[in-house]
């Protein structure tokens, strides 16, 4: 939802689509909204482009990245608390190109027909909870791997498209413009420095260095036994609930651990190109255990303030979420055997080897 027209139609030229009712019935659910879509962005156009166009980034970005379900959906609902930032808001990653026109139409459509909780991890969301970008850049006809959850290739899956996470060419200098644009409408609509949590962005240090010089990076790990099935698990949902095709292809312990592995070579070798301050680690554990604590040294190793009103904030944030409880997920030993020989190094990286 929230794509427009145009975009859905080279989409669909681009990856083709599948013949079953319920892939039909998807698209023509998009079409009276993306030809809505069309309407909205001349609106906003008209509207605010001279005020868009005239906005500055001045403060650089604080990227949170790390590979998915190691725990930047907790540690960017945690930022999201210090009301010194802002985040992009799922209503904006829904409709990247009008929302700060049409925002007032979907908040209530959406609060009407969206799930209460994320169909993955039972994680409660609404529109106007953080997001991650990603899903705007998927709207905006950007080069992502996003793209491949919606339509499925039976000769290059999801984990295998490693070069699309880095376009180059005119694919990087539209995937650049566009992100700029969609951060530019959040410093408009807010003034605030602005926090984003994308594991797609975990490969992209470099690149985002070069677009935004001086953001800062957070990454965050998790031990491997709880990545790899989670990761599995949350791939195997959003394509079952979001293709156009069939063709997709689940993922396998082995070849998401060779991602796992990857994600950590490309952070190692990308933030040796970062001065300090710019660049901070910590484990999903730690954060679990003392929110507080991994926090405030988060803070203070990339040269930001913590204060009193924001670690109060985090406190009751944590209490109300006491009730909430995890996936669990069951490793054979040959899947456990498979991650220890692929994921040596990152265990031992990350002080998991023991565990």
């Amino acid at each position: 939802m929230g794509i427009r027209f145009i975009t859905l139609m080279k989409m669909i030229l681009r990856n083709g689509t599948g013949f079953r009712p319920l892939h039909i019935l998807r698209i023509i659910v998009l079409i009276p909204t993306s030809i809505l879509v069309e309407v909205f962005i001349i609106v906003e156009k008209l509207r605010s482009v001279r005020a868009v166009r005239k906005t500055i980034i001045e403060k650089p970005p604080v990227f949170i990245i790390g590979h998915w379900r190691s725990g930047t959906t907790l540690l960017h609902q945690l930022l999201a608390l210090d009301t010194r930032f802002t985040t992009p808001t799922l209503v904006q990653t829904v409709a990247p190109e009008h929302f700060l026109f049409s925002s007032k139409y979907w908040i209530p459509i959406m609060e009407k027909t969206m799930p209460p909780k994320r169909p993955m991890d039972e994680v409660v969301v609404g529109p106007l909870d953080p997001m991650e970008d990603e899903w705007a850049l998927l709207r905006m006809n950007v080069q992502t791997p996003l793209e491949k959850i919606f339509f499925p290739s039976r000769t290059a899956d999801f984990l295998s498209c490693r070069e699309e996470f880095l376009p180059e060419g005119k694919d990087r200098t539209r995937w650049g413009k566009c992100l700029l644009t969609f951060l530019g409408k959040i410093t408009l609509c807010t003034g605030k420095r602005i926090i984003l949590k994308n594991p797609f962005h975990t490969p992209r240090i470099r690149l985002l260095n070069d677009l935004l010089p001086g953001s800062k990076f957070i990454h965050i790990v998790r031990h491997p036994y709880k990545i790899v099935p989670s990761a599995i698990n949350m791939w195997n949902i959003l394509a079952a609930e979001n293709a156009f095709k069939g063709g997709w292809k689940e993922p396998d312990v082995k070849r998401t651990a060779a991602m796992v592995e990857w994600f950590r070579k490309k952070v190692d070798d990308d933030k040796t190109i970062l001065a300090p301050g710019q660049f901070v680690e910590l484990r999903y554990e730690d954060l679990e255990k003392d929110p507080v604590k991994e926090i405030s040294r988060v803070y203070n190793c990339l040269g930001i303030s913590f204060s009193s009103e924001f670690e109060g904030a985090i406190l009751r944030f944590m209490e109300e979420k006491k009730a909430y409880r995890k996936n669990v997920f069951i490793l054979s030993a040959e899947d456990r055997e498979a991650i220890n020989k692929s994921l040596g190094d990152y265990m031992k990286c990350y002080g998991y080897e023991d565990q």
